[in-house]
């Protein structure tokens, strides 16, 4: 197993977060639940606390045994369509090859700016239907993260 400092930053901040954002529900509910007497405030925040360490440890998982796709490149267009909750981003990689990557609208990138992709390896095959296709690679995707210019002086 690989310890967090050797993971990708993109995973090692979703891996902190994610564990974080737990901690801290848990906290204010654990507080707030003892101080107004709420049982139930209490153990849905012990919920909380108990979903975010798992999905972390999923993560921590995915990260440590390297499971996961990385798809490099620049970003050459990006394109949204009206009522959709996701956008396409088309990169091209060293090669010439353009791809294309559909995400959520809360993934911001840089037309001209090289990226790299995280993804969860999947078994899961394309069908025709692009909505059905979102759906199904909906939580395949771990994060991104900009690749600096690796220039020699």
């Amino acid at each position: 197993m690989k310890k967090l400092k050797d993971f990708p930053k993109a995973l090692q901040q979703k891996l902190i977060f994610t564990v974080m954002i737990g901690a801290g529900c848990f906290v204010f509910g654990a507080a707030y639940g003892l101080i107004v007497r709420d049982r139930i405030f209490f153990f849905l925040s012990c919920a909380v606390l108990c979903f975010s360490l798992f999905r972390g440890w999923a993560l921590y998982r995915v990260a440590s045994q390297e499971k996961y796709e990385v798809v490099e490149g620049t970003c050459v267009r990006v394109s949204s369509k009206i009522l959709r909750k996701q956008i396409s981003i088309y990169i091209m990689d060293d090669e010439g090859i353009e791809s294309s990557l559909r995400l959520g609208k809360q993934t911001k990138v840089k037309i001209g700016t090289r990226y790299r992709f995280y993804f969860k390896q999947g078994d899961r095959e394309q069908t025709e239907s692009d909505f059905l296709n979102s759906l199904l690679a909906g939580d395949l995707f771990l994060g991104y993260e900009m690749v600096e210019d690796e220039k020699t002086p």
